[in-house]
């Protein structure tokens, strides 16, 4: 028997496992394969929907469902102690739980995301909410509606972050709110970033920028926070700012689970082929999504677009077919520009899409992919 393992439940470890098994079915069915999807949650998170709850744009129910539910009911699924992975054995082809039990694989994949190190910034966690911290999102919804006024700071910690658009969208649709609160001449928003600019992809940057200047939000490029105290950022060259309300993007990292090992760098994060998402050095083992390193778009689209490769490709070893698939770096990101507009940016690792400005077609085009990604996405259906 075969025996495909998956680190992770979430976007990319989800739609890549509901795709072996509906390509592999007749395998499962005669005993030859088996999947078996490991995550310590035994519920899924659509984080990009966090950004819109937390603005009270979508409702909470939009965020979770049972992984269970998610998955093919071929699929073998343990959460808690049973799927919290604390170990991986390259050597000898296994992974060890939290309850040691070990799960041998002949195929791994390694889709563990990316997670918040809040206690790398002194203060950061006392004085930020941040819509990356699914905690954090219904008290950001309380904070901006008790706002009255004051001076709002957008902060990007470090780079990269997952969803790495966001921060400039939740900015557009905070301005929006605070005008339709009849408080945004009281107000004051600033955006500080760690890089030149505001967002990474220049065509994308320069229409942020411009749609910036024209809403009247100020921006601090290349500023990199050192540490937070008092109500007051304070970046690595001392440059202070004060705040009201702290939105926040904590530094992040790879899994846990992956320190140490030699496939990974000293953030965590696995160095794969940037083609087939083979952990370098190693055959039949795979890592997708945020787990990677790849100087590419940490977010949902990319773990859904490299988990058709590397389904082809393990399909084929098992099956004994030719044919060899290869990810081309693609990404597909939504960019809303405030409340009713959106944009979206489109790019591989050849070319960049010109970037539309926003529009309220592709607003509802977002908000309808938004509900379509449980019955659809997640289950490999698209």
């Amino acid at each position: 028997m075969k025996k495909i393992v998956i680190l992770g439940g979430g976007i990319g470890g989800t739609i890549l496992a509901n795709r072996l098994a509906k390509k592999l079915s007749s395998e499962i069915n005669k005993g030859n394969v088996e999947i078996t999807v490991l995550d310590k949650r035994d519920y899924h998170v659509y984080q990009p929907s966090q950004l819109l709850v937390a603005l009270g744009i979508e409702d909470y129910d939009q965020l979770i469902r049972p992984e269970r539910s998610l998955l093919e009911p071929s699929i073998k699924f343990y959460s808690g102690n049973k799927g919290d992975v604390r170990k991986i054995d390259l050597a000898n082809h296994k992974v060890i739980s939290a309850d040691g039990t070990e799960y041998n694989y002949d195929y791994l994949i390694i889709s563990t995301g990316s997670h918040l190190a809040w206690n790398e910034i002194k203060g950061y966690r006392e004085h930020a909410l941040s819509v990356w911290y699914l905690d954090d999102v219904l008290k950001i919804k309380q904070a901006i509606d008790s706002f009255k006024g004051g001076t709002i700071v957008i902060n990007v910690a470090r780079l990269p972050i997952k969803c790495p658009v966001a921060p400039v969208e939740l900015t557009l649709i905070l301005h929006d709110l605070l005008r339709k609160k009849g408080i945004r001449d009281k107000s004051r928003i600033i955006y500080t970033y760690p890089a030149p600019g505001v967002f990474g992809i220049k065509q994308a940057n320069d229409l942020f920028t411009e749609m910036f200047k024209e809403r009247g939000i100020e921006i601090v490029s290349n500023y990199v926070v050192d540490y937070v105290e008092n109500n007051t950022l304070v970046s690595q060259s001392g440059e202070k700012i004060k705040f009201d309300l702290l939105l926040g993007v904590p530094p992040h990292k790879g899994a846990d689970v992956l320190s140490g090992l030699e496939i990974a760098d000293r953030r965590n994060w696995i160095d794969v082929d940037k083609y087939t998402l083979n952990v370098k050095g190693y055959d039949n083992v795979y890592a997708i999504g945020d787990a990677t390193s790849l100087p590419i778009s940490k977010s949902g689209s990319v773990a859904h677009f490299e988990s058709g490769p590397v389904a082809e490709n393990i399909v084929h070893d098992i099956l004994g077919t030719s044919g060899k698939v290869l990810y081309d770096g693609s990404v597909f990101c939504f960019c809303v520009g405030g409340i009713g507009t959106s944009s979206y940016i489109r790019y591989n690792y050849d070319y960049v899409l010109p970037v539309v400005t926003p529009t309220k077609t592709i607003w509802w085009m977002k908000l309808m992919y938004d509900r379509m990604y449980w019955s659809l996405t997640a289950r490999a259906v698209i």
